[in-house]
């Protein structure tokens, strides 16, 4: 990441983790994250260039946690205008708050199979316990997950508290990919 060096983030993540499992390095995410926003009744999509997202691993090569950092400067929604209004104080007031991130070490099935991601998500530093499904697949050359979870915007203090113009749901989406060359 352009804010967090990967050296740091690896070293900050491996001093959360419990003695006796080991830490994946973040073999190079790929894929994508973005949200699903309405506006003035149109919805539009918006997704980020920059983030880091580093799975802790069993033995079973199945997810037992994640850390992700997401640079919130870093944004394309298709119109430049948003984009840079998405970075002033009302909206994602990146200049105080340049990372938003996603911390858990707690990954349970549900009872239809979902993995389901149980952490804390911190946006323009106000952070709330949060639950993420997702899917997992863990093939012999590659490791993805994907998923959805739909947030209310108003919980981080993000845009008007009227919903007039700007619907309070927000749906947050990632598909991403890591090489599963396990050590």
């Amino acid at each position: 990441m352009k804010v967090i060096s990967r050296l740091t983030f690896g070293l900050m993540i491996l001093s959360l983790a419990p003695a006796g499992l080991a830490e994946q390095p973040d073999r190079g995410t790929e894929g994508s994250f973005g949200f699903h926003a309405t506006v003035e009744g149109e919805q539009f999509v918006a997704r980020f260039g920059d983030f880091s997202v580093v799975p802790r691993l069993s033995s079973e090569r199945l997810p037992i946690g994640f850390a992700v950092d997401i640079a919130m400067a870093d944004i394309d929604s298709g119109n430049t205008d948003r984009d840079a209004e998405m970075q002033l104080t009302e909206w994602f007031h990146t200049a105080a708050h340049p990372v938003a991130s996603f911390h858990t070490q707690e990954v349970e099935l549900d009872r239809q199979g979902v993995h389901v991601a149980k952490g804390k998500l911190t946006i323009k530093g106000m952070g709330r316990l949060i639950e993420v499904p997702f899917s997992w697949q863990s093939g012999p050359r590659q490791f993805r997950m994907t998923g959805e979870v739909t947030l209310d915007r108003r919980w981080f203090g993000v845009g008007p508290e009227d919903e007039s113009s700007v619907a309070a749901e927000v749906t947050v989406f990632f598909d991403l990919a890591w090489d599963a060359d396990v050590q």
